[in-house]
């Protein structure tokens, strides 16, 4: 039987989509995707799992930079 999609899940999705982090949402869509896509089956270690929190906890704190932020720095 297959899983329907859950709705929280989605709406947030939708909103995501829908804001200034499209693209980057887009890009990780991409990446899991294709990851898969391309026999990539390893699943996340630990240290995968733990480098994504440590940066989504900086990202909270606003310990990031803009794409065009750093196009300015790098002279792009």
């Amino acid at each position: 039987m297959e899983k329907g999609i859950d709705k929280d899940l989605l709406g947030k999705f939708k909103a995501v989509a829908q804001g200034p982090d499209a693209d980057l949402l887009r890009d990780f869509l991409d990446m899991l995707y294709y990851r898969h896509k391309e026999h990539d089956r390893e699943p996340l270690t630990e240290e995968d799992w733990a480098a994504i929190k440590e940066g989504k906890e900086a990202i909270r704190r606003g310990e990031f930079v803009t794409l065009e932020e750093l196009e300015k720095e790098l002279g792009l």
